[in-house]
């Protein structure tokens, strides 16, 4: 245990390390960030970073998008991000051809003090949407929207009644839509022409992008993901207790600590997590139980809950975001995690079937070594199998005289001298 928690801890400290933006700029530079990412923790961090370092240079920001959005409380801590930053410095969103600004990314781009778009790309929907939330949750989340959306075309000029179809009516509009109803600044079909428009040419280019600590945050703010990692943390320290070795229990420790810092990320109901912790519960019980309904019992509670994780947490648009891995992990847990709960009840029979290597049924009619004299009306103590156990004879035997064990009965055995 020891030397996993030592693992733990050396993986956290190269968690620590690798943290800094991915950019080597010293003097004052155009900072470009490449924002091809969902919006999520991982992306919020990212962006609080870079434009942290930003400021504090006095450098002018671009934010390159490509994003189909995400969840909207992340979206409204970059959108204040950007809207802080903007007391210092510029910030200027450029969505490039083909490209989009969707769901959160508009609520992002729209904080911008400028927002070009190339040729084929788009911008919204923005309707936000509450997994498993009722009218009135519903209806409580788009007013904020609008409202929120709404100040920033206050600030910057933006058509509101453009803004109010694309958070009440989930309508997306054109670069060139945009562009003609006063939504945007303008359209760009490069970087370049952009840079040129705001008179960015004579500042070096300075990209970030995120960092493997962000992307990897990215990762875990995933229901799916953390669910994964939780229900496979529990039943490799449990496959360890069986097999005893020291690499499943480092790696269910580092899966279960990894899968609950992906609950941490994400805005999460409690009675999720506390279905989890139940359900390893249960795994665990299946140790003393050995039936396997513990096991399944705890395995259905732990996807359960993965399940709800999500219930209650807003997105930026009506179809939340839901990629091959989550659907690759839905699949996986549906099939090999059954799987492996067939194997550990396989386990445990065979334990419990097989003749014990220590123990009173197995020392009859083996040899051993007496501890103590025994007397005939005196007992004493003999060795076998490297245990000690109460013994009599009805002959005279003395210390370190090697003896048969004749039979045994009632926490007594009945040995015999060999000559």
């Amino acid at each position: 245990m020891k030397f996993a928690l030592m693992i733990l801890v050396l993986f956290l400290a190269f968690l620590v390390v690798f943290s800094i933006p991915v950019s080597h700029a010293d003097s004052r530079s155009l900072v470009i960030i490449n924002f091809n990412y969902t919006v999520d923790r991982g992306a919020q961090d990212y962006f609080q970073q870079v434009l942290n370092y930003a400021v504090s240079h006095d450098d002018p920001v671009i934010i390159v998008m490509n994003t189909p959005g995400g969840y909207l409380s992340n979206g409204f801590a970059m959108v204040n991000y950007t809207i802080a930053a903007e007391k210092t410095i510029e910030v200027t969103t450029y969505v490039p051809s083909g490209d989009m600004a969707a769901s959160a990314g508009s609520y992002i781009a729209l904080a911008s003090n400028y927002v070009y778009m190339g040729n084929a790309s788009f911008i919204g929907p923005s309707e936000p949407y509450i997994i498993g939330g009722t009218s009135l949750e519903q209806q409580h989340v788009t007013n904020a929207s609008l409202a929120f959306m709404d100040s920033l075309a206050e600030v910057h000029g933006w058509n509101q009644s453009a803004i109010y179809q694309m958070v009440e009516h989930n309508k997306a509009y054109t670069a060139r839509n945009a562009s003609e109803i006063g939504l945007i600044t303008g359209l760009s079909e490069n970087l370049s022409t952009v840079i040129q428009k705001l008179g960015y040419q004579g500042l070096p280019q300075n990209p970030f992008v995120e960092n493997d600590v962000q992307q990897f945050e990215s990762f875990l703010s995933n229901s799916t993901v953390a669910d994964f990692l939780i229900l496979i943390g529990a039943v490799a320290i449990l496959l360890d207790i069986f097999h005893g070795s020291i690499v499943l229990s480092v790696a269910g420790i580092v899966a279960l600590a990894l899968g609950f810092w992906g609950v941490s990320l994400i805005g999460f109901q409690p009675v999720a997590v506390l279905l989890m912790v139940l359900g390893i519960g249960l795994i665990f019980l299946e140790i003393k139980l050995g039936h396997g309904l513990a096991m399944v019992g705890g395995l259905v509670l732990v996807i359960a809950g993965g399940l709800i994780l999500m219930v209650g947490v807003s997105y930026a648009s009506r179809v939340p975001v839901l990629g091959g891995t989550n659907y690759a992990l839905i699949a996986l847990e549906a099939t090999v995690l059954p799987i492996g709960a067939l194997y550990l009840i396989g386990i445990r029979k065979a334990a419990m079937s097989s003749p014990a290597k220590v123990g009173p049924q197995t020392i009859v009619g083996k040899r051993g070594k007496a501890v103590t004299n025994i007397e005939p009306q005196r007992q004493g103590v003999i060795n076998v199998h490297s245990e000690e156990w109460t013994a009599t004879a009805s002959e005279s035997i003395g210390a370190g005289d090697e003896v048969e064990v004749v039979s045994y009965s009632e926490g007594v055995a009945t040995v015999r001298k060999i000559s």
